[in-house]
């Protein structure tokens, strides 16, 4: 269901061998190397390339991390618990949904599963998400049929299916602490809080979001619209055996984060980093609030022309953001001093770049594009890095950092 378009060894050091200009420090401690994630961002390169069967654009990536209180990292080939499958990565581009292995297969970026939901291709999936459930990895998947999808990988199939929006989904967000719940956006101008469990229709929003939040402690959701205002809900205590969901109105808001007029266009994004609220246009501009205060913190802008929904994500110490543009890149930043720490970008990445994700641990950075692309920048060492280098390599600068 995929075209391996880079190889995992061997042409790598032919196609992305780093020119001296990029080299970055050697910083050891005994002859260990002592990784900073800035030390990490400066050495990723890119090393595979995936382009699905469909051709078409793959409008969302997801990683499945583990336990919301986990705070310890686990690497690539690091032994995991049971019931950690913070290995898979699922895509959702024309009206398929790819599960990959993004770990235990060295370089390789390995199709698990896939799963088509119309065989006649007439609706076009726009997002997904992962829920977390007691020994299965479950997944939600949405689009153009006005249906919310959960799709088993345990059980290879579709096990329930969310109705009630009359209008395309474009987003998704499962609840942060309570399993049971899961978010939906809908161009019909609702947003829809469901019980995973039953598939009813648990509480209706009406309000015309462009994307959707669970504030961290789940007490909450933040939405975003087209003129780029944002506004607060509560979620309220459910009553799961109750048949008629709870309805809210614009009135019930609780606060406007942003001013009326807001970021003056479209928000497509939106993400919790250190209790704040981070808020992306489809412009291609991030702004960073503080909650308490209403008071904005800073802003990141992303070079880009044109407007495009292009989804970002916060590393999962809550420090850096990576986002993509309309050209194919990647910016990484810095959300304390505001600082570009890393800008990626590739010959052959030319494309507007739709979702952009960390693994846990900062050494990878994925992202998908159109044209059914996904691409993935690993770290490597410095030592690598150097053997890269030698004069008698053919090796030409394809990488670009900053």
């Amino acid at each position: 269901m995929t075209e391996e378009v880079l190889s995992a060894a061997g042409a790598d050091a032919s196609l992305e061998a780093p020119a001296k200009r990029a080299r970055v420090a050697d910083n050891t401690n005994g002859g260990e190397e002592l990784l900073t994630p800035e030390h990490i961002f400066r050495n990723l390169r890119l090393r595979r390339i995936v382009r699905e069967n469909h051709n078409d654009t793959v409008a969302q990536i997801a990683l499945m991390f583990y336990r919301p209180d986990d705070d310890g990292l686990q690497g690539h080939g690091t032994v995991r618990e049971a019931d950690d499958n913070s290995n898979l990565l699922v895509s959702t581009g024309h009206m398929q949904a790819n599960v990959f292995d993004n770990e235990n297969c060295g370089d390789h970026l390995d199709i698990m599963s896939h799963f088509q939901l119309d065989d006649e291709g007439s609706n076009m999936l726009k997002t997904c998400c992962w829920i977390r459930v007691p020994g299965d990895a479950l997944f939600a998947v949405a689009g153009e049929d006005k249906m919310v999808h959960l799709i088993s990988l345990a059980w290879t199939r579709e096990i329930r299916v969310l109705r009630g929006h009359t209008g395309t989904i474009v987003d998704l967000q499962p609840h942060p602490t309570d399993t049971r719940l899961l978010l939906s956006v809908s161009n019909d101008k609702t947003v829809r809080i469901w019980s995973v469990l039953n598939g009813t229709c648990l509480c209706i929003y009406n309000y015309g979001a462009t994307a959707a939040r669970f504030h961290p402690n789940g007490k909450a959701i933040f939405t975003g619209s087209s003129t780029g205002e944002v506004r607060q809900w509560s979620v309220p205590d459910f009553d799961y055996q109750n048949n008629e969901p709870i309805l809210f109105t614009a009135d019930n808001s609780t606060r406007i984060v942003t001013g009326k007029g807001g970021m003056g266009s479209a928000i497509d994004c939106l993400r919790f980093a250190n209790k704040n609220l981070l808020v992306k246009s489809m412009a291609g501009r991030i702004d960073y609030w503080d909650l308490d205060t209403k008071a904005l913190i800073r802003s990141f802008i992303v070079r880009s022309h044109g407007v495009s929904v292009s989804r970002f994500d916060v590393s999962y110490d809550d420090k850096y953001i990576c986002v993509g543009n309309s050209r194919g890149e990647i910016y990484i930043f810095n959300i304390d001093n505001g600082k570009t720490i890393r800008r990626l970008a590739h010959k052959r990445s030319v494309r507007p770049v739709t979702c952009t994700i960390f693994s846990r641990d900062c050494r990878s950075v994925v992202y998908s594009s159109e044209a059914g692309f996904i691409w993935r920048y690993d770290y490597v060492d410095d030592e690598t890095l150097a053997e890269w280098e030698r004069p008698d390599e053919s090796a030409s600068n394809d990488d670009i950092s900053e």
